[in-house]
């Protein structure tokens, strides 16, 4: 037997991954479809911002939520935020989560009525600086 430091092929990450699933249903877990979910906003042409997530059993993750600089503070991020927060609602999620880091993003969220569930402090290597798990019930 050898053990190498290698990047694995595409076709040997899809076998280990149908065994994750075959062990899933053996354990009685419900098989989902994972799918993406995202709004672009536009201005003339150019993407000023985004939101995307995937669904995760009855949880919502929330991978992206951008707003180009110049057009931050105007209500933008809340607006795509709740679009995504009612297009998971409407797929059946009960929950959203997210990762998020830096001083002020943690406090949109909070604004917003989401509520830490983990925090990895000072991970990015500056003092006060933690990436924070968020969570909301839908």
């Amino acid at each position: 037997m050898d053990i190498s430091e290698r990047d694995i092929s595409p076709e040997e990450l899809q076998s280990i991954y149908e065994d994750f699933r075959k062990i899933e249903i053996r354990e009685g877990i419900p098989q989902r479809e994972v799918r993406r979910y995202q709004y672009v906003l536009e201005e003339d042409g150019e993407v000023v911002g985004y939101v995307s997530g995937i669904t995760e059993h009855k949880w919502f993750y929330l991978t992206d939520l951008w707003v180009e600089e110049s057009r931050r503070r105007k209500g933008l991020g809340s607006r795509l935020l709740s679009m995504i927060e009612e297009k998971a609602a409407s797929l059946g999620m009960e929950h959203i989560y997210l990762w998020t880091s830096g001083k002020n993003n943690p406090l949109f969220y909070e604004k917003q009525g989401y509520t830490p569930f983990a925090v990895l402090e000072d991970k990015l290597e500056v003092k006060g600086c933690h990436q924070t798990g968020y969570r909301k019930d839908l």
